[in-house]
């Protein structure tokens, strides 16, 4: 009995990652295809077409293929419903599309739920019923796998943990909600906050400086103001997925994306955070750990659930 074979599809704002997974690992990569396509959306498609049709020579067992997108999607019908960060994508039926001119049966999939599944099903999240996935980068993403199934809300929105506000009077954000998570975590947050800190201590911190991965060398090497800095995001990162916890007592909470990269020292202040705002019953066996799967994820996850989700077309 040959495995089940299915083309993945991660979708970004500017490049869309490809591949063909079998059991939960990238057998082999695709194209990565520029997303940006001066709003021509036919074009981005015609793309996308081509990519399968080329990757199903190669592995002709393949008959299904996943998309992660960036952006509202209904599930159910399998049309993209808007991305915001890429023009042209407004009520686009890209399942049917796709399966008219491939043959292979078709699924939609938010990117953060798509990588939130592959983390659950062959990552990080293996072996509990109970998940919470965060997504740390220039935005903050998030799903839940809740009872061993991909929560996705009435309007399978749900799982938007970066729109959840960790200060009801803070910043003015995109969707209107004050004080939103992603507000004070993403990259151009985050740098921005290190040179607010470094130059209230008179120091001058220059944008090279201020990346992420100097940010983390510079804590790692003794640097006091790094080490500060990375206290208050583990704060404001523990805050929001406190109130997760108290909602849904997961079992995990899985942590991927650029930020999640700071490692061990911002997992200690986050774990720090949860275990001084919460109950102990909802703590005491709670795992916060890192994503296993790196940037793969959105690739396994978008291929596993064209072979997985429920609303695959029979």
């Amino acid at each position: 009995m040959s495995t089940p074979t299915a083309i993945g599809f991660d979708m970004g704002a500017t490049s869309t990652k490809t591949g063909v997974v079998k059991d939960g690992k990238i057998v082999t990569r695709g194209e990565v295809i520029p997303t940006r396509q001066d709003g021509n959306t036919a074009a981005l498609i015609d793309a996308f077409v081509q990519e399968i049709l080329r990757l199903k020579e190669i592995h002709r067992d393949a008959d299904a293929v996943g998309f992660g997108v960036p952006g509202i999607i209904n599930p159910v019908e399998g049309v993209v419903v808007n991305l915001t960060n890429v023009k042209g994508w407004h009520d686009i039926p890209l399942r049917s599309i796709v399966m008219e001119r491939t043959g292979l049966v078709g699924n939609l999939e938010n990117d953060a739920k798509a990588m939130a599944y592959a983390e659950w099903k062959h990552g990080a999240g293996q072996s509990v019923p109970n998940v919470i996935c965060v997504t740390l980068g220039t935005a903050v993403g998030g799903a839940l796998i809740l009872n061993k199934r991909l929560y996705r809300g009435a309007t399978w929105v749900a799982g938007e943990i970066g729109q959840m506000s960790i200060d009801y009077s803070g910043v003015d954000f995109v969707y209107g909600n004050k004080g939103a998570l992603e507000a004070y975590v993403g990259h151009r947050h985050i740098s921005a906050r290190a040179q607010e800190i470094y130059k209230e201590a008179g120091r001058t911190l220059s944008d090279e400086e201020a990346h992420l991965e100097n940010l983390c060398k510079a804590a790692n090497e003794g640097d006091e103001l790094a080490d500060k800095l990375w206290a208050d995001i583990g704060l404001k990162i523990g805050v929001g997925l406190t109130n997760v916890i108290w909602l849904v007592n997961p079992d995990r909470i899985v942590i991927g994306g650029g930020v999640a990269n700071a490692g061990e020292r911002l997992f200690g202040y986050i774990r720090q955070t949860i275990r001084s705002r919460c109950e102990k019953t909802f703590w005491e066996h709670l795992e916060v750990v890192p994503a296993t799967l790196g940037n793969d994820a959105g690739i396994i996850g978008a291929a596993t659930l064209a072979l997985e989700s429920e609303f695959r077309p029979a």
